[in-house]
């Protein structure tokens, strides 16, 4: 990868980093007005494909450890079955419901063993498709800029996203 890149070497310093951004981050914001909804997402997709390879999610697991992924019903009975549970036993202990949608209310997950997730292949389609960079109206969303303080991806994304756009602190 030929741009800049910032390697993290934990998750507290990608805190603390994020948190001396903040600042600077309301300007990059209100920068981004400047373009259309459609020119941000194609560079974020740009990016997006650019770094994510870069960087290997199992040296970090912080969206397993702080995040709490939407589940469907399936996913709650799949989840279930390999906990050896009903999927009510498993909504019980496991599953908190806010009125409209399911999540999995366990901090850190469950599932997370040694920065792995123990049930990859029958992960929540949340999780499968963290940190949702394929997406679109990433200047409106408020989980992009929650998760540059969370995600190195995300946090690389967006910092690569003001070099693209001419942004200067």
């Amino acid at each position: 990868m030929s741009r800049k890149f910032i390697r993290i070497d934990s998750v507290t310093e990608l805190e603390k980093i994020a948190s001396a951004k903040t600042i600077e981050n309301i300007f990059f914001k209100k920068h981004l007005r400047n373009f259309s909804s459609e020119k941000v997402d194609a560079l974020v997709h740009e990016l997006d494909r650019e770094i994510t390879p870069e960087i290997d999610c199992t040296q970090c697991g912080n969206c397993c450890k702080k995040l709490e992924p939407e589940l469907s019903t399936e996913e709650i009975e799949k989840l279930a079955s390999v906990k050896n549970e009903t999927p009510e036993q498993f909504k019980q202990n496991y599953v908190l419901h806010d009125g409209k949608t399911n999540f999995l209310k366990t901090k850190p997950c469950i599932f997370l063993s040694e920065n792995k997730c123990s049930v990859y292949e029958s992960r929540p389609q949340a999780c499968a498709g963290f940190p949702h960079l394929d997406l679109k109206d990433y200047k409106y969303k408020s989980t992009f800029w929650s998760n540059y303080s969370l995600c190195p991806i995300v946090f690389n994304v967006i910092e690569c996203l003001k070099e693209k756009t001419g942004f200067r602190p």
